[in-house]
């Protein structure tokens, strides 16, 4: 059905410039699942992975996350294969991947929202 077949015009019905808002915000919403999915996966088979495998499905959420400037969730994830080089395997992954997933879902796109969730993070680790 088109969006004129009920009788209300696109000025009626949304405003000026909102449906490329809109497509934006479903192609973010595309992005957003697909970055699910990649850290389900990851989830599920991290205790399987060798750490190259596991760096490298984490680095490619990452560039999937950049090209979108999802900045929360590239923070994370850096944070994430920091840790995972550092530590040698002792990190905490279930913690990282646990912000991961919020990363993934917080609606602010800025580096304080990035920062907020490394703090939890790192209060965490010290608790």
């Amino acid at each position: 059905m088109r969006p004129e077949a009920d009788g209300m015009n696109d000025q009626v019905r949304m405003a000026p410039g909102h449906s490329q808002s809109c497509r934006g915000h479903d192609g973010l919403i595309m992005v957003r699942a697909e970055l699910c999915e990649r850290l389900a996966s990851l989830q599920t088979a991290a205790r399987r992975l060798s750490q190259r495998d596991f760096a490298e499905s984490v680095s490619a959420i990452k560039r999937l996350a950049a090209a979108y400037g999802l900045t929360p969730v590239v923070r994370v994830a850096e944070a994430l294969e920091r840790a995972v080089a550092e530590d040698r395997g002792a990190c905490p992954k279930a913690l990282y991947l646990g912000r991961l997933q919020d990363a993934i879902g917080c609606e602010r796109m800025e580096e304080s929202a990035a920062e907020a969730m490394l703090a939890s993070v790192s209060v965490r680790l010290c608790a």
